[in-house]
């Protein structure tokens, strides 16, 4: 009886996988790390971008050493503000992204255009699952 009770309570807990207890997924409701200030300026050449490294923990400046500006193929940059995790998340994205195209070996590689239009549908898929990237 006490290994039934310890299943069933596993089961009540999360998802169980091969015998143990996977926790149930949770989504960020509220922002934690998160870092304010990306400026760009367009110019005759191009854009430069610049962004602070800090990152607060609440109120507590707590992190001061986060990269916020993030290299995406030859010629496109992107910049975060907000919540650390979610750009973390986005960069994961990219970097497959990224990697399926340069397997694709057809001479060309993304650029700023294709990255928005992938970016703007990840958030509007996101958000529409009711799980927005903040």
């Amino acid at each position: 009886q006490g290994s039934t009770m310890a299943a069933t309570t596993a089961v009540d807990c999360g998802i169980v996988v091969g015998g143990a207890t996977a926790a149930p997924v949770k989504h960020t409701t509220q922002p934690i790390v998160t870092g304010t200030s990306v400026v760009a300026i367009k110019y005759k050449d191009g854009v430069m971008m610049a962004a602070d490294t800090l990152g607060s923990y609440g109120g507590l400046a707590r992190f001061t050493d986060l990269r916020r500006i993030k290299a995406v193929g030859p010629n496109t940059l992107i910049g975060c503000s907000g919540e650390y995790s979610d750009f973390q998340h986005i960069q994961k994205l990219l970097g497959e992204l990224m990697e399926e195209d340069a397997i694709a070996e057809d001479g060309r590689s993304m650029g700023a255009s294709e990255v928005h239009d992938y970016l703007t549908r990840v958030m509007y898929n996101r958000r529409n699952k009711g799980d927005p990237l903040w």
